[in-house]
């Protein structure tokens, strides 16, 4: 387990006084790097060894979003097992202990050279594997979320987004939170001004860089929990014939 202290500063925070989206992950991912790097883990190491991190699952629940100002503690751990993934949790409290969101997320290792996925135990370091041991258990079920959205339908939604330098990360290719900022940015202005966003499913694929044009396809779903609506956004994105990912938010 670990854990560090933040504090949402001003470039963090939207138009609500609360962290934005993308911020909210970046902190996350922010968080599991400082921790491998402690454990000789980091993205670079592994690279130099010959294979590479990918991000092929993530599962975000908010109960509320860290305010600006306000300092909260972001905590990570992982599972390593004799699979193909690595799982990695999260969570963020606030001051007085009360959680704030959860989340899992799924990694595959990729031999560079071979273009093959490769177990987890075969490339970390050992004392990144005995220091898991013991960690909290992290569920491997995530949504398998769809290519493609099935049929066109009267509320489908299309928007265009350019790759920009911005978007992008030190290995080149857009930033795992680009995704979840385009797929809010899709989102009807009626939904994002009257429904709070509670929590995101993603199934990354293949990477978008510089210059790419990202089509998001989204397709809306209404539903009840109770007598509370509750509207769930699907987006596909894709680039030309490359599809990127999908990404599903729910707000309520």
């Amino acid at each position: 387990m670990f854990e560090r202290s933040y504090t949402v500063l001003p470039s963090d925070a939207g138009t609500g006084g609360t962290i934005k989206p993308r911020n909210l992950t970046d902190c996350l991912q922010d968080t599991a790097d400082m921790q491998v790097a402690v454990l000789k883990a980091d993205v670079h190491s592994v690279m130099e060894s010959g294979y590479a991190y990918i991000l092929v699952h993530a599962k975000i629940n908010i109960d509320r979003w860290p305010k600006l100002g306000e300092t909260i503690t972001i905590r990570t751990w992982y599972n390593v097992n004799d699979g193909l993934y690595l799982f990695r949790g999260y969570d963020m409290r606030s001051g007085d202990g009360v959680t704030l969101m959860n989340g899992n997320t799924s990694w595959l290792f990729l031999d560079i050279a071979r273009l093959r996925p490769v177990k987890p135990k075969k490339v970390l370091p050992q004392i990144f594997i005995s220091n898991g041991e013991g960690n909290p258990y992290i569920p491997s079920e995530f949504t398998d979320l769809p290519k493609e959205l099935a049929g066109a339908c009267e509320n489908e939604r299309k928007n265009i987004f350019e790759v920009r330098l911005h978007d992008l990360d030190a290995s080149g290719h857009v930033n795992n939170a680009v995704y979840i900022e385009w797929a809010v940015e899709s989102v009807p202005k009626e939904i994002s001004k009257n429904y709070q966003l509670s929590g995101w499913d993603v199934t990354y694929r293949k990477g978008a860089y510089l210059g790419d044009e990202v089509i998001v396809n989204t397709q809306e779903e209404l539903i009840y929990e109770g007598n509370s609506p509750k509207r769930i956004l699907t987006g596909a994105m894709k680039s030309g014939e490359k599809f990127l990912c999908t990404v599903r938010t729910y707000w309520q």
